[in-house]
């Protein structure tokens, strides 16, 4: 005979059993659930009054269409789908929207309107509260050669959302450039090729507040003057501090590398390093040794059409000077003679040391080439000495 108590414990486990696997059957009142594939990789770009949001669609191709919402769902759009057989990028601009951070939700549907489970995103929409914050990058120096203006940026510890800089200038043909820089944090450096001097130049800096974001925001333009080009090195050899003399020897007085001279001006030479060869100077000079007539100094170059100033550094005169001009004549022919001094472009007398600072102006209408140097008559007194310690070039226009 069976045991009685068994064979209702078998029964009782049977009918746990049975209840169990019946269980799943309450979720499925009213129908399946069928659940549509989620927003992937969802991101907020930031914009001005603006955003972009993005997701991707990895692997349901049953999707036929997104809804997005923002503003806690009290604004939405509906983001029509067309899945191809790989992974799609849906990105969607929401326009027109207020300075400030919002929160965004994707919702997937497939045909039938079974839903996905909501993605979230949030990001910053940018205005002119932020954009008005903005500073424009400082630079540190600005140098105006012949051929190029050099700006040098000061440096900064971040970038701190500077992307870019664009820069107005104007060229030496008269056009006006346009032109974006990329910036960066250290040693920054920008170099514009023939700008006109005695232009305008101005800067702005542009940011993005973030590395995804979809607009540029932009400070006021800062404006500046190019001002004056420095010309030396591209049209006067051996312009001095030291000048350089035409041989290797070492004796104080020496004929100057690259300048013309007349036998007048060589005589007792026209290089002089009386404070040592790192302080040689062009010099033209007697010392109870006899007269100089009409000496010469002088190199041809040939300028571009503009307006130059050129200067002339004294070091010393010793007594003082009876007849001596710095001067810039017309042609390649050299100096005038002090007695047609009025026939140079211009000229200046050099007299003592109450002026050590010589400068002269003038303008060339059309590219031509000049001369331009020292010319001295040294008779009386008997000792005169001029000694020049370097010399400028300037292109004002």
């Amino acid at each position: 005979m069976r045991n009685p108590i068994i064979i209702i414990l078998l029964a009782a486990a049977v009918f746990t059993a049975c209840r169990k696997q019946d269980d799943y059957k309450k979720y499925l009142e009213g129908g399946e659930i069928l659940y549509t594939g989620k927003a992937d990789s969802m991101r907020v770009h930031a914009g001005r009054n603006r955003v972009q949001v993005s997701w991707l669609l990895i692997a349901d191709p049953k999707i036929a269409f997104s809804k997005l919402y923002w503003n806690n769902r009290r604004d939405s759009a509906t983001v029509p789908v067309n899945r191809t057989k790989g992974i799609d990028t849906i990105r969607f601009v929401v326009d027109k929207l207020d300075e400030r951070t919002y929160e965004f939700e994707v919702v997937n549907y497939d045909k039938a309107g079974n839903p996905s489970v909501t993605s979230r995103a949030s990001g910053v929409s940018y205005g002119n509260m932020y954009e008005t914050a903005l500073l424009n990058r400082a630079f540190a120096e600005m140098e105006a050669l012949s051929d190029k203006v050099i700006i040098h940026w000061n440096d900064v510890d971040t970038l701190d959302g500077i992307h870019s800089i664009q820069i107005r200038y104007t060229h030496q043909n008269g056009t006006v450039r346009d032109t974006i820089v990329r910036s960066w944090t250290k040693e920054m450096v920008t170099v514009l090729p023939k700008v006109a001097p005695n232009s305008e130049f101005s800067y702005r800096t542009r940011y993005l507040p973030d590395s995804l974001a979809i607009d540029t925001f932009l400070t006021v333009f800062d404006k500046r003057t190019i001002g004056e080009l420095d010309v030396t090195a591209d049209y006067i050899k051996n312009p001095g501090k030291p000048f350089l003399r035409n041989d290797a020897g070492s004796s104080r007085f020496s004929v100057l590398a690259d300048w013309q001279s007349n036998d007048e001006a060589t005589k007792n030479g026209n290089a002089d390093e009386i404070d040592g060869a790192a302080k040689r100077y062009l010099t033209l000079w007697i010392w109870g040794n006899g007269p100089i007539i009409n000496g010469k100094i002088w190199q041809a170059v040939q300028l571009p059409k503009g307006t130059f100033r050129l200067e002339a550094f004294q070091q010393n005169i010793d007594g003082t000077l009876e007849a001596t001009y710095f001067t810039v004549a017309a042609g390649s022919g050299g100096l005038p003679n002090v007695e047609q001094i009025n026939t140079a472009i211009t000229s200046k007398k050099l007299s003592d040391n109450s002026d050590k600072h010589h400068v002269l102006t003038f303008t060339l209408n059309q590219p031509a080439t000049v001369s331009l140097g020292f010319v001295g008559t040294y008779i009386n007194p008997a000792e005169q000495t001029l000694r020049v310690e370097q010399i400028k070039l300037y292109q004002t226009k």
